[in-house]
C-alpha cells in the first residue's frame, strides 16, 4: 500500500494511511524470542500466528505499529477518542480556523425505544419540519434542510466572530458537533484490533462503523495474515 491512500468516509471524511512499522513475520518474531526459535516457513508460521490470536497471546501483536491520518465529525470523534490505547494529535481549534463542512445525514434514524443509545432505520425517512419564522408565512422543510441552514447559520456566526477579533478559542463555542475535525493517530495493532471488534459491530453508531470499515480495509492490505486470523477467530463481545 503507498503512503497518502485515502479512503473516503461520509461526506467530507476520511481515513489516509499514513505509515506503519512491522507486518504479520514481526508479530512472529516477537513471540518467538520467549524460546529462541526461528522461522519454519510461511505455512509453520501462519498457524502459529493463528495460535496466537485464537488463545489471546497478544502482546506479540503490540510490537506492529500503525499511524493513521482521520477526519471525522467532532461527534463521531468522542466516541472514537474513548479509545485510548492510542497516540493522538487533533487539529486545534485555538490555533486555525476549522473548515466549513458539516456533516448532514440524507436520510436519517428513529430512536430505539428498547435500546437508549441506539437507533432504528427506516428507508428514506426524512421528517418535515414547519418553520413559522419567515415573512411569507410557514415553511415546510425537511430534516436534512434544517440541519443545512443551522449549519450555514452557525458558521456565518462563527466567521462574524473572528471578524470581531474574538478569540478562535472562544469563536468556536458557536460551531454545532457535525462540523469536522482531524486526527493523527498512532496504534499498535492488538488495540486497533480491539476497536475494530467494538466498531465494525452493528450495535455501534452507524457513522463510526464506516471509520472502523475503512480502517480495517487498511489493516487487511498491510497485515494479511493477522487479519485471517481474525476473521476466523473472531472475539465475541459478550461471552455466550
Amino acid at each position: 500500500m503507498e503512503k497518502g491512500h485515502t479512503i473516503p468516509v461520509l461526506d467530507h471524511g476520511f481515513v489516509r494511511y499514513v505509515d506503519h512499522m512491522g507486518d504479520d513475520k514481526r508479530i512472529l518474531e516477537f513471540a518467538r524470542v520467549s524460546y529462541k526459535s526461528g522461522s519454519k516457513g510461511d505455512e509453520a508460521d501462519k498457524k502459529l500466528l493463528h495460535y496466537l490470536w485464537k488463545n489471546r497471546h497478544t502482546s506479540p501483536f503490540e510490537s506492529v505499529k500503525i499511524t493513521l491520518n482521520i477526519k471525522m465529525p467532532i461527534f463521531v470523534m468522542r466516541q472514537y477518542v474513548r479509545h485510548r490505547m492510542q497516540n493522538l494529535n487533533e487539529v486545534s481549534a485555538r490555533y486555525t480556523e476549522l473548515p466549513n463542512e458539516f456533516y448532514i445525514p440524507k436520510v436519517w434514524r428513529k430512536q430505539d425505544t428498547k435500546n437508549k443509545q441506539g437507533s432504528i432505520v427506516e428507508e428514506n425517512w426524512n421528517p418535515l419540519f414547519v418553520l413559522h419564522q419567515y415573512p411569507s408565512g410557514s415553511e415546510i422543510s425537511t430534516a436534512t434542510e434544517v440541519v443545512e441552514r443551522h449549519c450555514k447559520f452557525s458558521y456565518e456566526l462563527y466567521q462574524m466572530l473572528l471578524e470581531k477579533g474574538i478569540a478562535r478559542e472562544q469563536a468556536r463555542i458557536v460551531l454545532p458537533l457535525n462540523i469536522y475535525t482531524e486526527i493523527y493517530a498512532c496504534w499498535d495493532l492488538k488495540n486497533l484490533l480491539y476497536f475494530i471488534t467494538l466498531r465494525d459491530d452493528f450495535h455501534a453508531q452507524f457513522e463510526i462503523q464506516e471509520y472502523a470499515k475503512a480502517i480495517k480495509s487498511i489493516c487487511q492490505e498491510l497485515f494479511p495474515w493477522t487479519m485471517e486470523s481474525y476473521e476466523k477467530y473472531k472475539w465475541k463481545l459478550v461471552e455466550e
